[in-house]
């Protein structure tokens, strides 16, 4: 029974049959029973979660063991969880295979911990915080019915000072000691975990319980050797950030605010734990690391960034403030905590004290990392600015990181040498079909001999040559070269095909500059005609709020910037104008684009050729892949970048979009005669 007859008969529907579908749930199936590492690229309307979906729980269930599933969105985990599980099992079930079980785990930080909820009521209601109250015990009441109690169920704001005091966290954690461990949120989810077929994270989750686990061999997910990487191609980039080591002052401060402070608003008297047990020159230990952390940061802003300063990272400066300058003040901390913990009138007030002394030592370990280069070469040391500071003409740093300048080796050593199988899938992993740059991104190229390593291209089963049509411009000013004259080509440009399709139009932009410059220009026009201009980044209007819009008024255009390359999915004649203003190329600047490319041309390779050029060309492909969403979908995309035309490497562009009618412009606007060729 192929995967259309067993859905249909789940939801007595009949489905259309998708042979790509089967093709790739084979090749899954295969992996998971045989070993080794798929990189799976599957089409837009291909249906791949169902592919990998129906194969995992049936390897699960047969195998025993968890499959863990990954993915980068909320929006694609959600679907997961809430639609595309509940069918699945359901398929499966009336089968005769299972009972099958699957479990959602978040961030361990996005867990309320029960017992230091009441530890907060408890040292409020004692301290008489009246303020503090209200929104612990608006928390209470939410945790009193919530199933899950996560953060993003909460359905109402909590400040984040609050939350950090309320938490579930590795260092105030009693364990099976614990009088809440029993219906602890985040315990409760593991324990799913152990005994679950399918544990579905996101790729934060898995990179954070990787991360654990280089350090300490104890990780948050229970042991795993089957893994499905969905929107697997952010994987690499995000591999690095989350693999990081960083330390932040809003990080020192935040640890100043839960030691010992005074509110100076409400009056009460002073808060944090020294409040609840004092301990003789505890104050003066606290101002000292405040002060010490301020001034620690300031110095190195002063050194590292120039004035003005971008909001973006700076390599961090070769003469930098000793450890000491903040290791100090944080060892009296740590002195004056043991002597409060052994004094302790409880032992969930022990516990956070002892708990705070083990932040103390891992705040020390992680800035000795940094200022001490732990990495050596291999990893690029920054600061970053405070943006908000920046904004005020002020310069401060707001932190400073250790990332590693190739992640691959990380995840090849600590993830895919511990495992039997992994599946990669996306719809964007190959350019032109060849899967090398996403190879050597992830560490595979070591695995050639040792273990099987595949790849599979389905392409989609939209007809691209009867539902879009590509328009390039062949006349436009080069963008880098002529940039006020391409600006202005692209705004001409764009305000005709606005008209042309009076609305129904997404526009995607490489940047926030060029995006002002053409909704400046073509508000007015869009006006006159009732043309709603939705922008993003413009005050009151997020994401969401902008593509509930966007699908509901059909008379609509929504410009766009970065994120909105990808996850738009926006069916029917709402958007059938595509229109991409520039190659998505990764700005080269920064520190550590700067140091990886520095480190690619030692090893004599073309940073362009090894990794800007095939980046682009997956950013690309996303970006291409807004406009058809269903079979009935049709409609125009338009390329004003006249690279893709006129230089070599534009071809490779033109080669990894499916095939469809192409029409070169010869004049960057919307001309009457259109010359009709193939590409």
């Amino acid at each position: 029974m192929n995967i259309a007859q067993r859905l249909s008969a789940a939801r007595e529907t009949r489905l259309e049959e998708r042979p790509q579908q089967n093709a790739m749930a084979q090749a899954v199936s295969e992996t998971l029973r045989e070993g080794g590492f798929l990189m799976a690229e599957a089409g837009t309307g291909v249906g791949k979660s169902f592919a990998y979906l129906i194969p995992a729980l049936e390897y699960a269930l047969q195998n025993g063991g968890p499959v863990v599933v990954s993915t980068h969105t909320l929006t694609l985990q959600e679907q997961l969880y809430q639609k595309d599980l509940p069918l699945v099992l359901k398929a499966l079930e009336k089968e005769g295979l299972g009972p099958a079980t699957a479990v959602l785990m978040k961030g361990r930080g996005n867990y309320l911990s029960k017992r230091r909820l009441a530890l907060s009521l408890d040292n409020a209601r004692q301290m008489d915080f009246d303020g503090e109250n209200a929104d612990l015990f608006k928390i209470q009441e939410w945790a009193a019915r919530s199933p899950e109690g996560t953060l993003a169920t909460a359905g109402f704001p909590i400040p984040s000072d609050v939350w950090n005091e309320v938490k579930s966290d590795p260092f105030h954690c009693l364990g099976p000691q614990c009088a809440t461990f029993d219906t602890c949120f985040y315990h409760s989810v593991r324990r799913k975990g152990y005994g679950a077929h399918l544990i579905l994270v996101n790729h934060a989750l898995l990179l954070a319980d990787l991360a654990l686990k280089m350090e300490s061999e104890q990780g948050v997910l229970p042991p795993y050797k089957t893994l499905i990487v969905d929107e697997a191609h952010h994987l690499p980039s995000l591999a690095a950030e989350h693999l990081a080591t960083s330390v932040t002052l809003s990080e020192c401060l935040g640890l100043v605010k839960r030691l010992l402070y005074a509110d100076d608003k409400s009056g009460d008297g002073p808060k944090g734990l020294f409040a609840l047990l004092p301990a003789s020159g505890a104050g003066e230990a606290v101002m000292e690391f405040k002060a010490a952390a301020e001034g620690f940061f300031n110095e190195i802003a002063l050194a590292a960034l120039p004035a003005p300063a971008l909001n973006r990272a700076y390599p961090l400066p070769e003469k930098v403030p000793p450890v000491s300058r903040l290791a100090g003040p944080l060892q009296k901390i740590e002195a004056l905590l043991e002597v409060a913990e052994e004094s302790a009138p409880s032992e969930e007030l022990e516990l956070e004290a002892k708990g705070t002394r083990e932040e103390c030592r891992a705040l020390v370990r992680r800035l000795s990392y940094i200022l001490e280069r732990g990495w050596g070469e291999e990893a690029c040391y920054v600061v970053e600015p405070d943006g908000a500071a920046l904004r005020r003409g002020e310069i401060k740093a707001s932190g400073l990181k250790a990332i590693p300048l190739d992640a691959s080796g990380l995840i090849r050593e600590n993830l895919l040498s511990t495992v039997k199988s992994v599946v990669f899938t996306s719809a964007t992993l190959s350019v032109g079909k060849d899967f090398a740059y996403f190879r050597h991104a992830l560490g595979l190229d070591d695995f050639e001999e040792s273990h099987r390593v595949k790849t599979l291209w389905v392409g989609s089963p939209f007809d691209y040559k009867k539902q879009v049509t590509l328009f390039l411009p062949r006349a436009m000013p080069h963008p880098r070269r002529e940039e006020e004259a391409y600006t202005k080509a692209v705004i001409d440009y764009t305000r005709a095909s606005l008209q042309h399709s009076h609305g129904k139009a997404f526009v995607l932009f490489t940047s926030f500059k060029m995006l002002r410059q053409v909704a400046e220009a073509v508000r007015p026009d869009l006006e006159e005609l009732g043309i709603t201009l939705l922008v993003q980044g413009e005050e009151g209007w997020d994401r969401t709020r902008l593509l509930k819009v966007f699908r509901e008024d059909v008379h609509s255009v929504l410009f766009g910037v970065n994120s909105f390359w990808e996850g738009v999915d926006v069916p029917g004649e709402a958007l059938s104008n595509l229109i991409i203003t520039k190659l998505p190329f990764q700005v080269p600047e920064g520190p550590l684009v700067e140091a990886r490319h520095a480190r690619m041309k030692k090893r004599g390779l073309e940073p362009f050729q090894v990794e800007s050029l095939p980046e682009a060309v997956l950013r690309l492909k996303q970006g291409f892949g807004r406009l058809i969403r269903t079979s009935s979908d049709v409609g125009t995309v338009t390329i004003l970048d006249p690279r893709v035309t006129t230089e070599r490497w534009g071809r490779v562009f033109l080669n990894a979009l499916p095939e469809c009618e192409t029409v070169y412009l010869s004049k960057p606007g919307m001309p009457e005669n259109k010359a009709k060729v193939k590409r």
